[in-house]
């Protein structure tokens, strides 16, 4: 699924990188992975693609891939612009194992070049509308699920500008947050298969709590990692997120959960003006370790998991589809055991991957 994607994204930006401003679209050729620091061609790591192809496999499903294709294509330009952006917002230097657009040509570039890519995909939003039966409403649905992510970012902005005590800094808050930030792409990429595939509301609504859920399970599974797991294992930054005093679910649930003194620190650290330093970020993880963050971080994401499954099983889609969607959810699961990625691997197309 995900070659068929990358064909035409592939050839979006390729045509438009000529002349004059054949250097912007380089850029998102090098974020997308077609091309390296020195927009020589490459096979590089150029993202998983979950999102137009976990669309493109329900919409197959359906019998809709046609018509699902805008949709899809459009979907992956959004994540991709959001991405180049949250790289600068984080000020990550590294992305699938290789600097930044922001890192390598600066940040004025990288907001530019994202802003470009965001208008790309309203191309394509506008391609998925000229279908006569459904074209509208896909296009509705896409531009609001995308209006959605800003919102979520904005939710994200004041989790990590408001005073620990407020109620902007809460699970209930970081929860709304995410599934409007991350659930969201997920959700939209369920739904518009639904629609293409002429399904109906019962149907698409089973779609779109497979999304959401999926998508947030995700994303607490991203957080774990970065605070849990290595650069090899997820291409970024090793604890990005600390270095950055993001207020992810471990922090929450670690900051709850502390006494007093070792509170006071961590919201001494978290309220610092600059990244913390490697020492900081040592003295921050035990402080993590100390409390049962880690634990309720992986439950959470369990209860995540399960409903995203439930929301499968009700779909009326093949078996062989039904498969995947489970396999898809089961790599949410941090340290996975090596029998569950073996099943995975073998049982998923890897186009998909």
């Amino acid at each position: 699924m995900s070659v068929i994607v990358d064909a035409e994204l592939s050839r979006t930006l390729e045509e438009r990188a000529k002349g004059p401003v054949a250097h912007m679209y380089n850029m998102l050729r090098y974020f997308l992975g077609y091309v390296d620091a020195d927009f020589v061609p490459t096979k590089e790591e150029s993202g998983k693609r979950f999102r137009p192809s976990l669309c493109l496999l329900l919409a197959d499903a359906y019998g809709a891939r046609e018509k699902a294709l805008e949709a899809a294509v459009a979907i992956e330009l959004f994540h991709n612009f959001t991405l180049i952006h949250d790289d600068v917002e984080d000020r990550d230097e590294y992305r699938r194992n290789k600097p930044t657009v922001w890192k390598l040509w600066g940040i004025n570039h990288a907001i530019n070049s994202g802003d470009v890519q965001s208008l790309l995909a309203t191309e394509w939003i506008t391609r998925a509308a000229r279908q006569s039966d459904v074209g509208a409403r896909l296009a509705k649905i896409l531009t609001e699920a995308f209006i959605e992510v800003g919102e979520g970012q904005h939710l994200d902005f004041e989790l990590g500008e408001n005073s620990l005590e407020t109620d902007a800094v809460s699970e209930e808050r970081y929860f709304l947050m995410t599934e409007k930030k991350s659930g969201v792409l997920v959700r939209v990429s369920a739904e518009v298969a639904g629609v293409a595939g002429g399904k109906d509301e019962k149907e698409c609504s089973h779609l779109r709590e497979y999304g959401t859920y999926f998508g947030m399970a995700y994303q607490m599974a991203d957080d774990y990692r970065s605070v849990w797991t290595t650069q090899t294992v997820t291409g970024k930054d090793t604890h990005s997120d600390i270095r950055e005093h993001k207020r992810t679910l471990p922090f929450l649930y670690t900051y709850t959960e502390l006494t007093s003194g070792a509170k006071n620190r961590l919201k001494e650290l978290y309220s610092l003006s600059r990244q913390l330093s490697e020492s900081e970020i040592v003295e921050v993880s035990v402080l993590f370790d100390s409390t049962h963050a880690r634990e309720k971080v992986r439950a959470k994401i369990h209860e995540y998991v399960f409903k995203a499954k439930q929301a499968a099983e009700e779909l009326t889609i093949p078996e062989e589809t039904r498969a995947i969607l489970m396999g898809l959810i089961d790599m949410l699961v941090p340290e996975g055991s090596e029998e569950t990625q073996a099943i995975f691997t073998e049982s998923i197309p890897i186009a998909l991957i």
